[in-house]
């Protein structure tokens, strides 16, 4: 994902100053080439002008070109030591580099430059940019590195300067979900987002046909209609309708090239497609009004792509979310949640807007069958004569707690091994992290595999014993791709629902036994599995059709179904 940077405006009356305004300029419409020639152009005549030089290297890092940029940044801090905007956006740059500790040196330096908060943001905009990106690069540092708990102040501390800026606001409720709290203390940060987006006009009205027994037009609304771990979830119901019951529209708000990615082909055969990237909310909103859309689905919700905006326009009669980021919205105007009892349970539902209509999981999959990967493996214990644990999860759900607790697995198995992979664990940072984690672990126990290809991924599964998954945010993906490898899964129930995924899927299909209550519980079944290897391989066996035959998958498009039925009725009957 292009990281949010800020180029600095031109402030004088200089010829360079003029050529940097077309740069920038240029460089806001996307024509880069002009851009650089503009920026170039500037730097002739004033060759140490920090402006045009810090430009450049956005330029070129918006260009992917990320050595020549991080060398072109450090000669704007030479030339400028003392502008926290420089360093904001210095870190950002590292940060895309995957130089985790100079990202973080910058951060660091860019918020001590910027410690107060600007009394009128809009009589000092200079103050207020250094002042707010400081606090950005600080924040998406924080969470990269593995403690969204430090990000989590930054972001609320820009929104009280900026309520609607486009990346604290969805970041601050995102980061929410990597931290040990639970639903009550997860909705404040998304009513405060929802406070600075609201839309205060009437609604338009639904002119929707009232016939209770036609057929549903149902938009979905996201980004990530293409290779994604979210859409191998939705896509189970959205390629899966049955078009006697459903019309599915696709609202598509990032860009994406049909000849480059098959998944994103198969969606656009699939159902009426609509690019709505770039587009503005009004625009949207006339769009899905003129589709007679009867359900609007939000599939991303505070994640890269999320409209929710949208939905805060209440521009069809029903409105849910579910599956891309299934935790709530915060959004009143948003109907329904779909969950299922065990990632909400009743206790919790009163600290949701949404009403919450149960699935028979919280997620669904569709299996990667185009990939023809052989049903069951064999156990790797009895090849290797040592357990390998495995973590394929995303490095920055590994917090400390986690990773204490897979060290005290490991202590508990002598002589077995675990497997982390992650494209994150290219970063030096992100090994040095575990190993000091790890501390007493002979390093020879402890393996590192960074990002393949989705078909290579799915070969390295049958290379784990024991899948152990992380917390406080549990895998999504990951589980579902674990269990359908036929290895065996062991979870701790989360505080959340971002933290239940795997204890959802595991219920779903029998396997409630796998799934651990406490912090030592996790680590006594860890140990306990580990020392039953020939019940692993039993497990190994059944696992794929376990989870075929459960109603994570099977019927589920059709349980979906249902439930738009159930709900597009009451709906009429208002």
């Amino acid at each position: 994902m292009a990281q949010p940077f800020s180029l600095l405006p031109a402030t004088g009356s200089e010829q360079a100053d003029e050529w940097i305004r077309l740069g920038t300029e240029s460089q806001l419409n996307g024509n880069f080439p002009k851009a650089e020639t503009f920026y170039r152009s500037a730097l002739r005549l004033s060759p140490n002008n920090v402006t045009a030089i810090h430009n450049l290297s956005i330029l070129q890092a918006c260009q992917n070109n990320l050595n020549e940029s991080l060398l072109t940044m450090e000669r704007a801090v030479l030339f400028d030591d003392s502008n926290p905007v420089i360093y904001a956006n210095q870190a950002l740059i590292c940060l895309e580099a995957d130089r985790i500790d100079e990202a973080a040196f910058a951060a660091i330096r860019g918020a001590e430059l910027s410690p107060e908060k600007p009394v009128d943001a809009a009589a000092d905009p200079l103050k207020t940019a250094g002042y707010v990106n400081s606090r950005l690069s600080l924040a998406m540092v924080a969470a990269a590195t593995g403690h969204p708990e430090n990000a989590f102040k930054p972001y609320m501390e820009i929104l009280e300067v900026d309520p609607l800026h486009p990346a604290a606001g969805p970041n601050s409720c995102f980061v929410t979900s990597l931290m040990p709290i639970g639903p009550k203390e997860l909705l404040p940060p998304r009513l405060r987002w929802y406070q600075a987006h609201k839309v205060n006009r009437p609604r338009w009205p639904h002119r929707n046909d009232k016939n209770p027994d036609r057929i549903l037009r149902v938009g979905y609304v996201g980004g990530d209609f293409k290779s994604h771990s979210a859409a191998m979830m939705f896509s189970n119901v959205v390629l899966n309708h049955d078009r006697s019951v459903v019309e599915p529209i696709l609202y598509s708000s990032l860009p994406t090239d049909e000849s480059k990615d098959e998944v994103t082909a198969r969606f656009k055969a699939a159902a009426t497609w609509r690019d709505i990237a770039g587009k503005s909310d009004d625009d949207v909103e006339a769009m899905i009004d003129a589709d007679a859309i009867d359900i609007l689905v939000d599939l991303a919700a505070h994640t890269n792509g999320g409209r929710l905006s949208v939905f805060c326009r209440k521009p069809a009669p029903i409105q849910i979310t579910a599956w891309g980021f299934a935790h709530g919205s915060g959004v009143p105007e948003m109907d329904v949640f779909f969950a299922d009892p065990v990632a909400v349970p009743e206790s919790e539902r009163q600290y949701f807007v949404e009403r919450i209509v149960d699935l028979p999981c919280i997620v669904t999959y569709r299996p990667p069958t185009e990939y023809q990967i052989k049903t069951a493996s064999q156990t790797p214990y009895f090849q290797n004569e040592y357990v390998t644990f495995g973590s394929f999860t995303r490095f920055e759900k590994l917090s400390d707690s986690c990773l204490n607790t897979f060290r005290r697995i490991l202590e508990g198995v002598p002589n077995s091994r675990l497997h982390f992979k992650d494209h994150a664990l290219k970063r030096p940072f992100s090994i040095r992290r575990i190993l000091k984690t790890m501390e007493g672990i002979d390093r020879s126990r402890l393996l590192f595999s960074g990002s393949t290809s989705h078909p290579e991924h799915m070969l390295e599964y049958q290379k784990v014993d024991i899948m152990l998954d992380p917390y406080p945010h549990g895998a999504g993906v990951v589980s579902l791709e674990t269990l359908y490898s036929g290895v065996p899964l062991l979870t701790m129930y989360g505080t959340q629902p971002s933290g239940r995924t795997a204890s959802s899927v595991l219920t779903a299909i029998g396997r409630k036994d796998w799934i651990a209550k406490s912090e030592d519980e996790y680590v006594e079944n860890a140990i306990n599995w580990a020392n039953r290897p020939h019940e692993l391989a039993k497990a190994r066996k059944t696992l794929r059709d376990e989870l075929l035959s459960s109603p994570v998958i099977a019927g589920y498009a059709g349980e979906v179904e249902k439930a738009y039925r159930m709900l597009w009725k009451e709906w009429c009957a208002k």
